[in-house]
């Protein structure tokens, strides 16, 4: 009898038999793959935080990690630039890892792209906005709260939408993520820049503010010096890590698999390996000695529904097998 359908489906998606076409016998350096992995992929370098989150609550996984540096930021992008992008990311994925699960780390891709890349994945997609939605709902005291994000992010009002029972004042903050990534966090123009784009939000009086962009973290002292200290701050990014161990737990799909010992994290970048080292280690509290260039395909939409129409006859098989017993 086949095992019971994983609650994964609850997610977006039906755990994949290892045998399916998703299997791949080697990843992108050419090496061996006998492990599932999580996937976390950003459009450069904000995911690194929920990587060190997700390396340190799940130590026995295996990760991959994809940085689009080379069209990053996404948050001035187009949405349908963005969802392409995320779908050629998650092409590439699936074509040179036996996925396990797989994390948006990116507020944008997920405000823009997630219900795109459920449709044609056969694992689970988890985005940065479920978790971190009901994190703010349950922190706050006066329900007067603060979203703070790329331009694209909060265009997209997903917050906003989701946060209905709150009174949310939504700010776009440009160039934040550019000070992040030059590592010039101490720069008096960052305060400067910060205290315009705040005003809205000191004179809300908002207590609870949701950093909703994976970038933001890093600017956790900053964002407290300029709102004062007693407004909370959430990551997006912590409480998607959160998110996933429990979803990995509550599935039993935590990895214990002792041929593996430690954290293994295989990086991957679309631009430059040297600028992403650059950039990466000083944001990164692990090794980042090992980086690998990749080039993505773009994904057509004959493609797509070539995707789509296989994950849905894999997920009929596995419905009929299951109900025969």
């Amino acid at each position: 009898m086949m095992s019971e359908p994983s609650t994964f489906a609850d997610h977006g998606s039906w755990r994949v038999d290892p045998s399916q076409e998703s299997q791949v016998e080697t990843d992108s350096t050419g090496r061996q793959v006998d492990q599932e992995v999580i996937a976390v992929f950003d459009s450069g370098f904000g995911g690194l935080n929920i990587l060190e989150a997700l390396t340190d609550l799940l130590p026995d996984e295996r990760f991959v990690y994809l940085g689009d540096s080379l069209r990053s930021p996404y948050g001035d992008r187009e949405p349908a630039e963005v969802r392409e992008f995320s779908l050629e990311i998650l092409d590439y994925l699936r074509r040179h890892y036996r996925l396990k699960l797989v994390v948006v780390a990116c507020n944008t891709a997920s405000a823009l792209a997630l219900d795109a890349l459920r449709a044609v994945s056969e694992v689970p997609i988890v985005g940065v906005i479920d978790a971190a939605v009901r994190a703010i709902a349950q922190a706050t005291h006066t329900s007067r709260v603060g979203v703070v994000g790329t331009a694209a992010t909060i265009a997209s009002g997903v917050y906003q939408r989701r946060l209905a029972l709150e009174t949310v004042t939504a700010i776009a903050c440009p160039g934040l993520v550019e000070y992040v990534e030059a590592g010039a966090i101490d720069d008096p123009g960052l305060l400067a820049l910060m205290h315009t784009l705040l005003e809205p939000m000191k004179m809300a009086a908002v207590d609870v503010v949701l950093l909703a962009c994976t970038h933001y973290p890093y600017l956790g002292a900053q964002f407290l010096e300029v709102l004062g200290e007693s407004v909370t701050l959430i990551s997006s990014g912590e409480e998607t890590a959160f998110e996933v161990r429990e979803l990995l737990l509550g599935s039993r799909q935590v990895s214990t698999d002792t041929r593996h010992p430690g954290v293994g994290v295989e990086f991957l970048c679309t631009g430059p390996v040297e600028d992403f080292q650059r950039v990466g280690q000083r944001l990164f509290q692990g090794a980042l000695d090992s980086v690998t260039r990749v080039e993505l395909q773009p994904v057509g939409p004959g493609e797509r529904q070539q995707i789509s129409q296989q994950r849905v006859a894999h997920r009929l098989n596995s419905q009929q097998e299951y109900a025969n017993g």
